[in-house]
This record gives structure tokens, sequence and C-alpha cells, in this order.
């Protein structure tokens, strides 16, 4: 006799993707406010009162998409440093993975993504430490520190949540891909290191 227990989780597991993946190709077209909770169930093939089951807000939909991407973002950036790498190497290869991330979301969910850090919305308990991203960058900037070639009072987790908030936020007004906005990237990059650099 199966494990009812197992085959019932591994069913909400697969219902929770379904609807997920529903989702995001929603709020692509529509983006997050706009979207039309109906169309996802239907395109999920569940009841509206699955949707709510699985994700109680929108916003958590965006909180899911965050944690599956942010774990792939991770990894690519992990296997990136199984090599040794500068600090201008990290910094330039975490914004090649954020752009990526941008061009397989779309824009505007991109935009919703980053708009929910700084929503009421938000999860209150959010902390960075919590990010592996952040974690990885802030411990190649300790790296870069302990070899001498930062100033000796660089705060690596500071410097890193510095990074990417200003990051995302040059994503974000910066909204047109192009060589204009591959200079303003370039020349963020640059400003931050001259700001920690000896």
């Amino acid at each position: 006799m199966p494990d009812t227990t197992t085959s019932r989780e591994a069913q909400r597991r697969q219902t929770r993707a379904r609807v997920l993946d529903a989702a995001i190709v929603e709020f692509q077209r529509a983006g997050a406010n706009s979207a039309d909770i109906n169309a996802i169930v239907e395109a999920a093939g569940v009841a509206r009162s699955t949707f709510y089951f699985h994700f109680p807000t929108k916003e958590h939909v965006l909180l899911e998409l965050i944690r599956r991407d942010e774990d792939y973002l991770a990894a690519e950036l992990s296997r990136f440093l199984d090599t040794r790498r500068t600090l201008p190497d990290v910094l330039d290869e975490i914004i090649k993975l954020v752009v990526a991330l941008e061009n397989r979301w779309g824009a505007a969910l991109f935009r919703d993504v980053i708009s929910l850090y700084f929503s009421p919305a938000a999860p209150k308990d959010e902390n960075w430490t919590q990010h592996p991203t952040f974690v990885l960058l802030a411990a190649e900037i300790e790296r870069a520190r302990s070899r001498g070639e930062l100033y000796d009072d660089v705060d690596a987790y500071d410097s890193a949540a510095f990074f990417l908030i200003g990051l995302h936020a040059q994503l974000i007004s910066a909204r047109q891909s192009g060589p204009g906005r591959d200079e303003v990237l370039r020349k963020f990059a640059k400003s931050t290191l001259r700001s920690l650099q000896r």
C-alpha cells in the first residue's frame, strides 16, 4: 500500500508549482498589481481557493519567485567563485547574473519584485543574511579586505548591501537595456570599487 502522506505531499508540490508557473506568466503579461487571479487558476487548472491556499496574496507569489530564482542565482555565482576571482570580476559577474534574471522575468515583473522590498507588504523578518547571493558577495568582500586590497574599516556586510541595493536601483531607474545602461552599470561597479579599494 503506497504511503498516502508522501503521495499527497508530492501532489501538493506539483499543484503549487503549476500555480506558481501560471502566476508568473500572468504577472509577466499584466504586472503583479493587474494580474487576473481567474486567468491564473484557469491556466493552472485549479480552483480559485487553491491559488489562495498556496499563495494568500500576490506578494506571496513574488516572494516564492524570489526564493526560487535567488537560489539559482547563488548557485551560478558559487560556480563562478569555484575559481579564485578578483572583487571587480565578482561585481561584474553579479551584474551579469542579475541582468540575465531581469531578462528572464521581463522588466515589469522585475520591477514588481524589487518594489516588494520597499513596500509595506515586504516581509517584516527580512534579513540580508537570509539571501545567499548577499552572503557570497559579503564573503568575497571580506576576503579582499583580508588580502589588503580594501580599506581596513570596510564592513563586508554593509558594502554588499549597498552594492546590491544600488545595482537594483540602477536597473529599475535605467529601464532600457543597451549601451547607455551598460555604461551606467560599468560606472556603478567602478564607483563601488573606488569607495572600497586602497
